[in-house]
């Protein structure tokens, strides 16, 4: 479900470096099996975010500890 209440930019980590082996490629970028955000925080890749048929971001399809990275790739929370 696309929420009109909640920003994606909410649902955004920014300013990540990949790390560890490629996983695959979206839209020809590789996809990082771990990234890291600015402050040393870890998170592994678990899927491709959903969009609706308009493309918008199916934010409410995101679990908690979930991010996307941009492209529309979804990490999680590395414990």
């Amino acid at each position: 479900m696309v929420s009109r209440n909640i920003p994606h930019e909410y649902f955004l980590l920014d300013a990540t470096k990949a790390d560890g082996p490629v996983v695959g490629h979206l839209r020809a970028k590789p996809i990082g099996s771990v990234v890291i955000d600015p402050n040393g925080g870890r998170y592994r890749f678990v899927g491709v975010a959903a969009r609706d048929d308009r493309g918008r971001l199916e934010v409410m399809s995101i679990k908690p500890g979930e991010w996307i990275v941009a492209p529309d790739l979804v990490y999680e929370k590395a414990a």
